[in-house]
């Protein structure tokens, strides 16, 4: 293929030309001696701070010269265009421009897109974030209405996807390239733990010989999809260095979990979960990690007299369930444990004979 198009023939065809919208007489027409061209300010139809109308204005000032030649006017106006203002340009029918005055009409009259184009602009469920935010981007700068940057990211982050849209309700973005980048990140995430739902068989953890909890988890196949489910909202924070808590200890011997009231289970695991913590303290190892900064979270915390004879979680900021019974929580525990992020706190010596006879 690449030695046919090398060949002497293939070399002689055709040029590529481009379509002008006025009629071929106009290029005919003798230009005044001396006359030059003048070096036209380029309007790309693409500048959020330019439009058609100020460009139009532009043009006519740079061509004071030829002012009652509007026919002149007609033929260098392709000269004053680039990129998708060049392209709408050629694209239009031929001879279906035959007057300055058409032309002018013309761009001033140029489509816009207005607040409810943009609002009603969704992310599909099957689109990546970062493809959806670019659209939303292309469209907000053809629109001409003057509203404060806050407010078009507000209309993105309603316009994303349900998954997305709960974990980022109410959450403040400084511009659209952070509202990208977070939910981005975040679809990753999701996307991870579907595979890892997927691929997972048997037993989660093995079961050790040390003290553990064995909890027997209650799932609902079937009845809800993923993006009906609660998302939360508080997660780990990247650690340099392994933390302990007092909070974090082995469960004490005999001591059985505590009941299971329907706590959020994010996928369907397996009947039997393994944990080596104490369960009755994660209310406790919230506080201590989100002191330790080994938590983040946006949302505010509810006050104690809040909190009065009401089951809440911290992790999900939903009242359908208390952080103790949270299996989302737990889950992130149990990894950190097994990561070696987080450290079971050591139990002082207990001192059984008197070391001073």
């Amino acid at each position: 293929m690449i030695r046919e198009m090398m060949l002497p023939e293939a070399r002689r065809g055709e040029r590529p030309t481009y379509r002008k919208p006025y009629p071929a007489y106009i290029d005919q027409m003798p230009l005044s001696l001396g006359f030059k061209v003048p070096n036209f300010t380029l309007f790309n139809g693409e500048d959020t701070h330019a439009s058609s109308v100020e460009h139009i204005g532009s043009f006519s000032i740079q061509c004071i010269a030829i002012e009652n030649n509007p026919i002149l006017k007609l033929r260098l106006f392709g000269n004053s265009l680039s990129g998708q203002a060049f392209t709408w340009c050629t694209n239009l029918p031929a001879n279906s421009i035959q007057t300055w005055e058409h032309m002018e009409k013309l761009c001033c009259l140029k489509p816009k897109v207005t607040i409810s184009d943009l609002a009603g602009l969704k992310q599909s469920e099957d689109e990546p974030t970062q493809d959806f935010i670019t659209r939303f981007r292309k469209l907000k700068m053809k629109c001409r209405i003057s509203m404060e940057e806050r407010h078009f990211i507000q209309m993105a982050q309603t316009a994303l996807k349900i998954s997305l849209r709960k974990r980022f309700d109410g959450m403040l973005f400084g511009d659209l390239v952070k509202l990208a980048d977070k939910a981005s990140k975040y679809e990753e995430l999701l996307k991870e733990e579907q595979q890892k739902r997927n691929s997972s068989k048997g037993t989660y953890y093995k079961t050790p010989s040390s003290l553990v909890h064995l909890v027997e988890v209650e799932t609902k196949e079937g009845t809800e999809s993923s993006e009906e489910r609660e998302v939360a909202v508080a997660e780990m924070a990247k650690l340099k260095h392994p933390i302990s808590c007092k909070a974090l200890t082995k469960p004490p011997k005999d001591q059985k979990p505590p009941p299971f009231i329907g706590g959020f289970v994010p996928n369907k695991p397996t009947q039997n979960k393994v944990y080596f913590f104490d369960l009755t303290k994660v209310d406790a190892l919230f506080d201590e990690m989100l002191l330790q900064k080994a938590i983040e979270t946006p949302h505010r915390l509810p006050k104690p007299e809040e909190l009065k004879g009401r089951q809440y979680c911290r992790w999900h900021n939903s009242w359908n369930h208390s952080t103790n019974n949270c299996v989302v929580s737990r889950d992130v525990i149990q990894e950190g444990i097994m990561a070696g992020r987080l450290k079971l706190a050591e139990k002082p010596p207990t001192v059984t004979t008197d070391p001073f006879p």
